[in-house]
């Protein structure tokens, strides 16, 4: 979730997908689901000896967060949080009074900065006396969305979206919206940190678990996969039945996250076995690789579109009847913006589109043939994209 404001989006006929609502077309149907049974208010449910999966209402069209309860005899971890806000803090207090039976959180673990991820970590951390991990790109963001947040919304936020084609005449209803979704959504975090690097190894829940760092829906995003038995948590990175949200956003407007996703992704292909997946959204699963290969698949597919699309210039903002499926609505519409944006810079990235900017708009020209583009293959091969094997942490 970005630091940014609701409007009503510039071109009512398009339509969007995002993490929070529209599932992938297809794309679950090899995953098997082992549980009947979806936890619901103080219900948990036990998905291995001593890890208990619970869920937390969120205030959006997503309605909830899976988070993860791991027992460490005399108190608990706890894998991720939900957001900030009466429902959340009234779900925690529930789940104390029947769940955790008088024993405390010690460590809460944040699988990355967006709000309904670490929302309540201060909260719950400062209740429990409970120490705080998270990779450092996640909190050191996280820390500057929260301190950042105002009611005024800058300048570069605003000339970012008319660069993307936004029109000018939603500029007075964005400012009076103003800046601090973030923070309204994230209790002050805990002033100190752990930190999880990719490689290192913890220990949760009695059990070593390895971090394997995923790029593009955050920048240093931890996924946990257990040394001691098949079980894998996956956060937001690997989802069973939508995809998380890969955006460019005016803090960083030439980003090119969807590069850093896809080969995120690719590198988790080395994973071993067909673990249990504890996904932050949707079911526990098993079927790891066939989803993976399954979330490529649909990224493939719209770089494919978007290109063909772009045989005559469009902005940005123009993109998005190629792009999504379904009407855009308020927050929706710049999620939407962002993944369009993250498209057209990959695509650009690799030689297969031309940029022009005619002093207000950008402008995106399709040159070259995606016919024969291995869009992985091509996001490995570019300067600082890859990171280290896999396989180099699993030795």
């Amino acid at each position: 979730m970005s630091n940014q404001t609701a409007v009503e989006t510039p071109v009512p006929n398009s339509e969007v997908a995002d993490h929070r609502t529209a599932p992938i077309l297809r794309g679950d149907e090899n995953l098997v689901y082992p549980f009947a049974d979806t936890p619901e208010g103080d219900q948990v449910v036990e998905v291995a000896d001593g890890i208990l999966w619970a869920r937390i209402p969120l205030p959006w069209s997503l309605d909830h967060i899976n988070v993860y309860l791991l027992d460490e005899g005399d108190s608990w971890t706890l894998i991720d949080t939900g957001s900030q806000g009466d429902r959340g803090r009234s779900a925690w207090e529930r789940l104390e009074a029947v769940v955790l039976k008088g024993k405390p959180i010690k460590h809460v673990v944040a699988t990355h900065m967006h709000p309904d991820h670490l929302g309540l970590a201060g909260w719950i951390a400062k209740r429990h006396s409970a120490s705080f991990s998270i990779t450092q790109g996640e909190y050191l963001l996280a820390q500057n969305l929260w301190m950042s947040g105002g009611k005024e919304f800058p300048e570069e936020e605003l000339n970012y979206l008319f660069k993307a084609g936004v029109s000018r005449s939603y500029e007075e209803k964005i400012r009076s919206a103003g800046f601090g979704n973030f923070k309204r959504g994230v209790h002050e975090l805990p002033y100190s940190y752990s930190r999880m690097e990719d490689g290192s190894i913890i220990s949760l829940g009695k059990r070593r678990w390895r971090v394997i760092v995923g790029r593009g829906h955050s920048p240093e995003h931890a996924c946990l996969m257990c040394l001691d038995e098949p079980l894998f948590i996956s956060g937001d990175q690997i989802l069973p039945q939508i995809t998380s949200n890969v955006s460019v956003y005016a803090r960083e407007p030439m980003a090119n996250p969807l590069a850093h996703w896809l080969t995120s992704l690719d590198r988790m292909r080395s994973v071993d076995g067909d673990p249990l997946v504890l996904p932050s959204h949707g079911q526990v699963f098993k079927g790891l690789h066939k989803r993976l290969d399954s979330l490529i698949a649909s990224h493939d597919r719209k770089l494919r579109k978007l290109h063909e699309w772009c045989s005559e210039p469009r902005t940005p903002v123009e993109t998005f009847p190629a792009m999504f499926r379904r009407k855009i609505t308020g927050f929706d519409f710049f999620m939407a913006l962002g993944e369009a944006v993250a498209h057209l810079h990959l695509l650009e990235s690799i030689g297969l589109l031309d940029r022009s900017f005619d002093g207000k708009v950008y402008s995106f020209t399709a040159v070259g043939e995606t016919k024969d583009i291995d869009f992985v293959h091509a996001c490995n091969a570019l300067p600082g994209i890859a990171m280290r094997p896999l396989s180099d942490l699993l030795v």
